[in-house]
């Protein structure tokens, strides 16, 4: 049987500490990179590019879906432009707005399906009864838009979308946000630390639409507090 030599040991045991001093110190640096990561995974910039409307009792959420030529397995099945629209109206009706959800854009544009006569009509028709929707309603417009993903490699890595408050009648831009989110590959450590009391962080759209809220009434453009109806 094979034994270790009593003055080998002290050198064996410094070599073991040495290994775990170094295990440890990644694995610091790796949750460190997380949790950086983490924190600066949304962001959101804004500017006031005209005078605000007055009517603050009414809102239109216009969603402008993207080209399915943007590429399944690129991005589309990870675009989430719908879900946070219908999140910011859902938080603009629990905050006793009267909302509106259109989609600016119909299947036969998305699809790229314009060359047909009958397909061009029926975009066409599908742009009449939106525009006509939205002067009915005659309440500002919250246009949200997929404005840019950022590939790394075959992976979405950054999603940036755009929400714009537009004039009802000339649907010009009165104020514009662009909202990121940003996809860290150590993300999932500091998400660890959500699940100490079994609970999940909320899905990117939501931060994504309560952060837009934020700067909506940061920026003037609705009220601090609930409207009443």
């Amino acid at each position: 049987m094979t034994t270790v030599a009593p003055t080998r040991r002290p050198v064996l045991r410094a070599a073991v500490v040495r290994k775990l001093l170094a295990l440890g110190l990644m694995l610091l640096v790796l949750a460190g990179w997380g949790a950086w990561q983490y924190l600066r995974r949304q962001s959101v910039d804004s500017e006031t590019l005209g005078p605000l409307p007055s009517d603050r009792q009414a809102m239109t959420v216009l969603l402008v879906e993207p080209d399915v030529t943007l590429g399944i397995d690129a991005g589309l099945r990870r675009d989430h432009t719908a879900s946070l629209a219908r999140a910011l109206a859902r938080r603009l009706d629990e905050a006793g707005y009267r909302t509106q959800s259109l989609s600016a854009r119909s299947d036969e544009e998305r699809f790229g399906q314009t060359a047909q006569g009958q397909d061009r009509d029926a975009a066409a028709a599908h742009q009449t009864r939106i525009a006509q929707a939205i002067r009915e309603f005659a309440a500002p417009v919250l246009r949200v838009s997929l404005a840019d993903q950022r590939m790394d490699g075959h992976r979405v890595a950054e999603h940036t979308y755009r929400v714009e408050l537009l004039e009802p009648q000339s649907l010009q831009p009165t104020w514009r946000a662009t909202l990121t989110w940003r996809e860290g590959r150590y993300q999932s450590i500091a998400l660890l630390w959500h699940l100490r009391k079994n609970r999940l962080p909320p899905p990117q759209w939501d931060s994504l639409a309560d952060l837009a809220m934020q700067r909506l009434r940061r920026d003037g453009v609705i009220g601090q507090t609930a409207v009443i109806r």
